[in-house]
């Protein structure tokens, strides 16, 4: 008997949530039941959510792969770190190789520090008993750089701190190109023109720190010279990274202290480690934009769901009744309602998770062709779970609670009298939900407007350079093993070669083209004179050959192009951007200046400054700042004279063609020709080269329309939806009216204005909201306006006409039949 009494009145607590599980069970199976009897209602509601919770769970997808996840094959990913120079922004710049040794030297926090070159590039891979290279994508490391990431090897072994001029194979390329071979193990093979040996194949699936795919991985080699590195570290056991990152910034202060000119390590730091590397911060506050974006729409479909939840708690309005009558509190009622709820909101969860995969690759062919492949799993792991159940369950308690204690507010007696309930209510909160609808709508038009408008005004932007017709190939002697001295010589007869086509209008050279990465860091600019007060100041620099300002139809301001006098024993002598010359001498003539150039020699080392004499004034270029309105200032050195850095191993051709057949073929032709131990880095029209540092607006501008899109559907179920709620709750009344002689144009009238109060009041929250927002974007954009007339008119436009189409058919129906036979039914 006690039993029994513990058990009815939960004396011990425990039968009470044995209670709420079997409640949750039975509320969760008739939620199923409630939902296969409304297959309408619970597709319409279900795909809504899918939508929304899909775009969101796809976009934390690639954020989680490229933050959170850690890449396949990587030991304890945790206790790594990202070393370099601190940035305003919070992220990592490279460090130099120089700076990256001392760190090697003077660490004790950290078990073993690794260095990378900064990105995976084109390779020229000569087979044994051939003479011809295929291209090979590889990245050098050092030896120290797979035992620092605890990577292990599939066969053979990885680097050790002996290996000079060893190579590792990825997996999937050792599979590929040499068949899955275990003979491969030991050969030496011809890379970028000097012999390595393979020493092991790498796990299966690991691609290293990044995203960028790569075939091979080479040492570095005794010859490294002193450029920039990305750079990492296993923090020692025991110790917090922040200590390690502590150390690292006292290391890199001593080394500007004691380094003097050899050796600069700029203001060292280390961050958590992560696949996009000293970019976190970039690559997070981009994936939030994007959330923020796609969120409005999954707010959209909340709202609309919302309100056809609060629709359907009048037609079970008895229902509620008849339990209520019946002993059920209105908690238990509640609960079975945000149950219910619960359920929808799960099913549109799961169809979700696999429309996020179908998302993802839609995603992914709104990126332009990239100079490397990339490889970014993105697996539906826990974290992306986790996330889609927790948006699932967030967003059911949020919006369904609201419509569960309306539904479960009735009174028993009334609503089993006359089967009726009180809905007035229910009816301005879906009013209230609609007008959110319209909000987050109009916001999203205007955002996609603005994205457009920001590329048109890109676009539109003159960069300095004409990039119409012109192709760009990448080339880097290395591949065949070219001797210093046999460099400026190759060059020459690739453009005596090219200029011999007929299709080639013009042709040149350049270190770094624009693109949007162009810019040569070698050091800040010092008037030789010393005249004048201006302070030195790092423009980009650039190494170009004769012809490369006509060839891009940069205009010559002042003085002369590069000839074949300015040669490696003739005075040095460069070309300035307008931007430099009025930085050196405001209002005056730059010809004849001497500027000291950068102290670097072919070794990467440093080396006495020269003095050279300015020869000319070109027009400034803007390609990657297209954006922002703003001029790099350049200096530009001859090829020639350039030789004496080292810098004109890799150049790229720059040719302009006289019709529309694209280049491409005949760079190559002629590249095999001169010799068959090369291979193309990279080819591509300048205007597509220029196009990828546009990508992140695009593919802002290109989402936030379709999420537009999808937010305008649901806009116009929810006041179609509103519209027809109102004309039936108010049926009688129209009844009343047609029978009093009032004519059905006023009544049409009548049911029109709600949905246009609705729309406008939308409308007008919207648009705040949107130019608040547009006006704190417009701020990072030069010459882009906050405000843009023809996007408000034609967002008003938009609106009013979606606000009548949707009240249309109700309207309609509002004065259809019989007035006499609406009033009987009633």
């Amino acid at each position: 008997m006690r039993h029994v009494l513990a058990r009815d009145f939960d004396l011990d607590g425990r039968t009470r949530a044995f209670r709420w599980i079997e409640d949750a069970r039975r509320d969760a199976a008739h939620g199923l039941r409630v939902l296969r009897r409304s297959p309408v209602f619970a597709a319409t509601a279900v795909l809504s959510l899918a939508i929304g919770i899909g775009a969101n769970t796809a976009i934390f997808t690639i954020a989680n792969a490229l933050l959170f996840r850690p890449p396949m094959g990587i030991v304890d990913p945790d206790a790594l770190v990202s070393i370099g120079s601190a940035r305003g922004d919070g992220g990592l710049n490279p460090v130099n190789y120089a700076a990256y040794l001392e760190i090697v030297e003077r660490t004790t926090s950290l078990t073993s520090v690794f260095a990378e070159e900064m990105f995976p590039h084109v390779m020229g891979l000569v087979p044994s008993g051939t003479q011809t290279a295929e291209p090979v994508v590889g990245r050098s490391v050092t030896a120290s750089f797979f035992t620092a990431l605890g990577a292990s090897s599939w066969r053979g072994r990885v680097f050790v701190d002996t290996d000079d001029t060893a190579v590792v194979l990825a997996y999937d390329y050792w599979r590929q190109r040499f068949t899955g071979d275990d003979a491969v193990i030991g050969q030496v093979l011809q890379i970028n023109g000097r012999p390595a040996t393979v020493v092991g194949v790498a796990a299966p699936g690991f691609q290293g720190t990044g995203i960028r795919r790569c075939d091979i991985w080479m040492t570095f080699g005794t010859s490294r010279g002193n450029g920039p590195v990305l750079a990492g570290g296993r923090v020692r056991p025991g110790i917090e990274p922040a200590a390690a990152a502590a150390e690292v910034r006292a290391i890199g202060d001593a080394i500007d202290r004691d380094g003097g000119s050899a050796v600069q390590a700029r203001r060292l730091d280390a961050l958590p480690f992560s696949r996009a590397g000293g970019d976190r911060n970039i690559v997070l506050g981009f994936a939030a934009v994007l959330l923020a974006l796609v969120s409005l729409v999954l707010v959209a479909a909340c709202a609309n769901v919302a309100g056809i939840l609060l629709t359907r708690a009048t037609a079970r309005s008895r229902e509620m009744a008849l339990r209520t009558a019946l002993g059920a509190p209105r908690g238990r009622l509640v609960r079975q309602l945000l149950t219910e709820t619960a359920v929808l909101f799960l099913c549109g969860g799961l169809l979700g998770i696999g429309l996020a995969r179908t998302l993802m690759r839609l995603a992914a062919r709104l990126l332009p062709a990239l100079p490397t492949r990339i490889e970014l799993p993105l697996a539906l792991d826990w974290r992306v779970l986790l996330f889609a159940l927790t948006l699932s369950i967030g967003a059911a308690a949020v919006f369904g609670i609201v419509p569960a204690f309306r539904g479960s507010r009735v009174d028993a007696g009334t609503s089993l009298k006359a089967g009726v309930w009180s809905t007035s209510g229910g009816s301005r909160l879906r009013s209230v939900f609609v007008i959110g609808q319209v909000a987050c709508a109009v916001l999203l038009v205007v955002l996609s407007a603005s994205f457009v408008r920001i590329l048109r005004h890109a676009g539109a932007a003159d960069p300095g350079f004409d990039a119409r017709g012109v192709e760009v190939a990448t080339l880097d002697l290395a591949v065949a093993g070219q001797t210093r001295q046999d460099k400026a010589a190759f060059w020459q007869t690739m453009l005596d070669r090219m200029r011999q086509i007929p299709a080639v209008e013009v042709v040149s050279l350049a270190r770094v083209p624009p693109g949007g990465w162009e810019g040569i860091g070698l050091g800040a600019v010092v008037p030789g004179d010393r005249t004048g007060s201006q302070e030195a100041f790092a423009p980009a620099w650039n190494i170009v050959e004769s012809g490369y300002f006509s060839t891009l139809r940069i205009p010559l301001i002042e003085g002369r192009d590069f000839t074949s006098n300015d040669t490696a024993g003739a005075p040095a002598v460069v070309i300035v951007s307008q931007a430099v010359a009025h930085r050196l001498r405001p209002g005056q003539s730059a010809i004849g200046m001497s500027l000291r150039l950068p102290p670097v020699n072919a070794s990467g080392g440093r080396t006495e400054q020269r003095l050279a004499t300015v020869i000319g004034v070109v027009g400034d270029i803007r390609s990657s700042s297209l954006i922002d309105g703003l001029a790099e200032p350049y200096v530009y050195l001859a090829l020639a004279q350039g030789e004496d850095m080292g810098m004109i191993g890799q150049m790229s051709i720059v040719a302009r063609g006289r019709g529309a057949t694209s280049l491409a073929p005949l760079i190559a032709t002629v590249v095999q020709q001169a010799d068959q131990r090369l291979v193309l880095a990279r080819t591509e029209s300048l205007a597509d080269a220029i196009a990828l540092g546009l990508t992140p607006q695009r593919v802002l501008a290109t989402i936030s329309g379709v999420m537009g899109l999808v937010a305008l559907l649901l806009t116009s179920m929810g006041i179609y939806g509103v519209t027809a709620y109102a004309v039936a709750l108010r049926r009688r009344e129209f009844a009343i009216r047609l029978a009093l002689g009032a004519p059905r144009a006023r009544v049409v009238r009548m049911v029109c204005r709600q949905s246009t109060l609705l729309v406008a009041a939308g409308l007008g929250l919207g648009l705040a909201v949107g130019l608040g927002v547009v006006h704190v974007i417009s701020a990072f954009f030069y010459g882009l306006p906050a405000a843009h007339g023809p996007t408000l008119v034609g967002t008003v436009v938009l609106f009013g006409a979606i606000g009548t189409a949707a009240s249309i058919v109700p309207a309609s129906q509002a004065v259809r039949g019989s007035w006499r036979r609406a009033l009987h039914e009633d």
